[in-house]
């Protein structure tokens, strides 16, 4: 059976910003804008197996080694072209669809530093806490009942 772009490539290109390898952000950035737009934390494989698929797409480029990842040219110029006039959840509707017209995903080994994604995710989880709390938001209970 065929590799597929899955929605989760599509969540982690949308998440990624940045001009270049000069310009790019971290995983903890990009945890970040992932969970800002679709209201969920990614999974270290889905970010593991998107990746690799969308640097051998030419849409990123990304250095693990120095928690580095940014859109290349073909990959901004994509994103503009698809996001026009669309809101912060807008590329649920036209990034999926323009990954599947760029052909079969081409699946690679990729990984992380040991302990990369854990340590992203934990701060991420950390600002969001801090800036809930500098907004007077009441820390919630996930368990608790309304």
């Amino acid at each position: 059976m065929a590799a597929q772009w899955t929605t989760a490539d599509a969540w982690v290109f949308s998440s990624i910003q940045g001009t270049g390898p000069d310009d790019g952000c971290t995983l903890t950035q990009i945890i970040t804008k992932a969970d800002a737009t679709n209201h969920a934390i990614l999974t270290e494989a889905e970010f593991t197996r998107a990746v690799p698929r969308l640097v051998a797409a030419g849409l990123i480029g990304a250095d693990a080694e120095a928690d580095l990842y940014w859109p290349t040219e073909a990959g901004r110029s994509l994103y503009r072209q698809r996001m026009t006039r669309r809101g912060l959840s807008g590329w649920l509707d036209v990034i999926p669809p323009a990954l599947r017209r760029l052909g079969e995903p081409q699946d690679r080994p990729w990984s992380l530093p040991t302990g990369a994604f854990d340590r992203a995710t934990r701060e991420h989880l950390k600002r969001a806490s801090e800036t809930l709390k500098s907004l007077g938001v009441p820390r919630q209970d996930p368990g608790a009942t309304p």
